[in-house]
């Protein structure tokens, strides 16, 4: 009689420290594209919280706009980072002006300051008006 395999459905690709650790552990791996209805997928993107504060971030040069970066949890909280992009918008010293920040990193910034993600469908002019409305206020 074939014992059974255990088998976790991982979201590809799966880093060879990973795939050691559950193999280690007996595990079959298999791409959660083919999991059946119903199983459970193993969540992997986890945010690191070994990241910047929003005064750390901008101190490195970084536009307050984007904070937290990328895989990372914000480690401010969304006053400290209202404050922080109303700082940089007030002083002008963002590392780019609100004309050359994205569109996504205007979103970024209402979200972080407000709490509240803009409309998907918002315009860049919206945006805009949004990114100022939320300096003026926090000055």
């Amino acid at each position: 009689m074939s014992k059974k395999p255990k088998i976790i459905y991982e979201p590809h690709p799966v880093t060879p420290e990973r795939k050691a650790e559950l193999r280690g552990q007996g595990y079959t791996i298999v791409d959660a594209v083919f999991a059946p209805a119903g199983a459970k997928i193993v969540d992997t993107e986890q945010l690191r919280d070994d990241g910047p504060t929003v005064a750390e971030y901008v101190a490195a040069g970084y536009p307050a706009a984007t904070y937290p970066p990328k895989g990372y949890a914000s480690r401010s909280t969304p006053e400290e980072i209202a404050q922080a992009v109303a700082a940089q918008a007030g002083a002008g010293n963002s590392g780019a002006s609100d004309a050359e920040l994205t569109d996504d990193e205007l979103r970024a910034a209402i979200e972080a300051a407000s709490g509240k993600a803009p409309h998907h469908k918002a315009g860049r002019a919206k945006l805009l008006e949004l990114y100022a409305a939320l300096a003026g206020a926090s000055a």
